[in-house]
């Protein structure tokens, strides 16, 4: 996409009311898990700008209404917040899988907890660092997150929306996807469409 394009998306969000603004930074960042696409997205609200932390906080409930989707604030300061937006059924599916979590009881998870329980302690190893695991919540592949954290000096084939280090053909499908729908999402907004009519009239969501 060109940089006009990308400039005249920003100069027309930044003209929307605040709740349609904060909707339209969520719609173009989580796009992929709105469509169900993806497991989940991780979105981080700063102070710049639109002070996005700030609106945030006054309308997420109002967004988790209108997008019908499930969110857990991973970390929370007065400067920013880290929100996980996640598909329910998708995301415990990756943890019911198996090797997931087989993966994920070297952090502490365990087969008796439920999701709120797992996000919980998410967010409880948040607080120190980004934990590698989120790659698991996130639904990136499992021999990728493993590969990543066992293996931090291997190189990777290709850097996208995670690091891969085997399936790289497969990898290449999937971010071309996610592209395309950001893509989409944003000529949406610059043909004329406000996100609440993105969402209402179900335009590339």
């Amino acid at each position: 996409m060109s940089k006009d394009k990308v400039n005249k998306f920003f100069k027309i969000i930044n003209s929307y009311n605040d709740f349609e603004h904060l909707l339209s930074i969520i719609i173009c960042n989580s796009g992929p898990t709105l469509k169900k696409q993806k497991t989940a997205s991780l979105i981080i609200f700063n102070e710049n700008g639109r002070r996005l932390n700030k609106l945030w906080d006054k309308y997420k409930s109002k967004v988790k209404e209108k997008l019908n989707i499930d969110y857990f604030e991973l970390k929370k300061n007065q400067n920013s917040t880290i929100v996980i937006f996640y598909n329910y059924e998708m995301l415990k599916s990756n943890l019911n899988d198996k090797l997931n979590m087989r993966f994920l009881n070297r952090f502490g998870y365990n087969n008796e907890m439920n999701l709120q329980q797992c996000m919980q302690l998410l967010s409880e190893r948040y607080q120190k660092a980004c934990p590698h695991e989120i790659g698991i919540f996130l639904g990136y592949p499992t021999e990728d997150v493993v590969t990543f954290v066992d293996c931090p000096d291997k190189e990777c084939k290709l850097i996208g929306y995670w690091k891969v280090y085997h399936d790289i053909e497969k990898a290449k499908v999937i971010f071309q996807a996610y592209d395309l729908l950001k893509q989409n999402i944003i000529e949406g907004i610059l043909n004329g469409y406000s996100p609440i009519k993105l969402i209402n009239e179900r335009v590339y969501l």
